[in-house]
């Protein structure tokens, strides 16, 4: 695996993520925009914060329609996000006291007397908010420093599949937990080789290993991509 991740480096260079790394600010910023890719929600999240604020309060003393206007610079349904903000702003500020990092690091003194225990408990409470599922939960974890999960990219899971399994399964869920345990088994326990492999495996299918039509011509990892190797065999089959 570290063969790969150095492969991947050399060629896209190291990597750095973006947005916010406060685990409320990155619940926010995921709703910002629609679809949720890093233009849209980055576009929503800087208009948010430079016209209202992003704290609980501040959100939830703004008309709903001064957001839902802000937000169309994030995209479609400018209104159903704006909504979804308020439910998360009302929601950390009357169950968490308007402190999420830190309802979140309590469960994290659970992991140690349990291993597994604090993590679980976290995921649930991330995922109780609107577009958070186990992918993002654990993006979120990663990023904000709480847990070194082995997260994988939610839109790039089929990357990690290619290159350890060939093909993709018919089950997103599946798949992702495949490839989450992979890299946990493959990877140091650290966030920063954490963080790594996520990035690197985000740009590779930003760039090269597309969902629908891969570049295997250009991959720079013909030589360890089980998928390569699979379509190499096929062409070969008389």
């Amino acid at each position: 695996m570290n063969e790969i991740l150095e492969a991947l480096e050399k060629t896209y260079g190291p990597q750095r993520a973006t947005g916010p790394t406060d685990p409320y600010e990155m619940i926010v910023y995921l709703n910002c925009g629609y679809p949720a890719s890093d233009a849209w929600c980055s576009k929503g999240f800087d208009v948010l914060k430079r016209e209202v604020g992003l704290s609980p309060r501040e959100l939830l003393a703004a008309p709903r329609a001064k957001l839902a206007k802000l937000l169309r610079l994030g995209g479609i349904l400018p209104d159903q996000r704006a909504e979804r903000l308020q439910e998360i702003a009302r929601r950390v500020k009357g169950d968490y006291g308007g402190d999420l990092r830190a309802a979140l690091k309590r469960c994290m003194q659970e992991e140690k007397q349990q291993p597994g225990r604090g993590v679980r408990a976290a995921k649930k409470i991330l995922r109780e908010f609107p577009v958070i599922g186990e992918p993002s939960a654990e993006k979120i974890l990663l990023f904000s420093k709480l847990a070194p999960v082995a997260a994988v990219p939610s839109a790039f899971v089929e990357v990690p599949t290619r290159l350890w399994v060939g093909k993709p399964g018919k089950n997103y869920a599946a798949d992702y937990r495949a490839a989450r345990d992979t890299l946990s088994a493959g990877l140091a326990e650290t966030l920063e080789a954490r963080q790594r492999a996520y990035l690197l495996l985000k740009k590779h299918g930003q760039q090269t290993c597309k969902r629908s039509e891969p570049k295997c011509e250009i991959c720079p990892l013909t030589g360890q991509c089980a998928y390569i190797q699979l379509q190499a065999a096929d062409r070969h089959v008389v």
